[in-house]
């Protein structure tokens, strides 16, 4: 069982404002001294804020929760080879193919669900072959480092995506998400080869990259599994 506190500040240090089971503040004695009835309401005002407070905090503690238990299980696997850093990742999804293949190329709705990027968009179209630039924040411990990608992006449905790519850090960047048949639905897998400029140069944009990726691909993954639930 886990128990959840909601704590407060004060000049003397923190102390308990409301806990779970019921998140609610704890009962003061009655004053020997009555006031006045303003200052009961104000009282009573204060304490009742607090608890919409504790409340609202318990129930994003909860939410991230439950977030978390519903998270497909990703497997990820980073390394250097011959001066490029590799990036592997797979996930077994419930899903099917059509619902993986429909989230994977819609990148334009990518910002709704990966976290940290701000805006994708698709810049030209021609049948299978796509441009898409993408830019976002990457955390980087206490900052955030900004990460600006121009994807060329060519599509084999309906079960492979191929693409290279541009940014300031990386002579070249490769990537690849195919989806394949699997027991309870199908298996998504990912991989991406990043090539430095140089082994010191920018070190902060590769480490933001290599965080935007595994972050999009757990994205992606969770997203086919809500709409794949959404439509059964």
């Amino acid at each position: 069982m886990v128990r959840l506190r909601c704590r407060r500040g004060n000049a003397g240090g923190r102390e308990t404002v409301g806990e779970l089971t019921a998140c609610a503040t704890k009962p003061e004695r009655s004053p020997m001294i009555a006031q006045p009835p303003s200052i009961q309401l104000k009282r009573v005002r204060t304490k009742l804020s607090r608890a919409r407070k504790c409340l609202s905090w318990v129930a994003s503690v909860l939410a991230a929760i439950a977030s978390a238990a519903a998270a497909a299980d990703v497997d990820i696997d980073v390394h250097r080879a011959e001066g490029v850093v590799v990036i592997g990742a797979r996930a077994e999804l419930k899903a099917d193919p059509v619902t993986a293949w429909r989230v994977l190329t819609d990148y334009a709705r990518y910002p709704e669900f990966v976290p940290g990027m701000r805006a994708s968009r698709v810049v030209e179209r021609r049948g299978t072959h796509a441009i898409v630039e993408q830019s976002g924040d990457a955390p980087l411990w206490f900052m955030r480092a900004p990460v600006e990608i121009t994807y060329q992006i060519d599509e084999f449905p309906p079960s492979r995506i191929e693409s290279s790519a541009k940014a300031d850090a990386l002579r070249a960047f490769d990537s690849r998400y195919q989806i394949f048949p699997a027991p309870e639905g199908v298996r998504l897998e990912y991989e991406g080869r990043l090539a430095p400029r140089s082994a010191w140069l920018d070190r902060i944009e590769q480490y933001a990259l290599r965080h935007a990726i595994v972050a999009e691909f757990q994205a992606l993954a969770d997203r086919i599994e809500r709409e794949a639930e959404a439509g059964r």
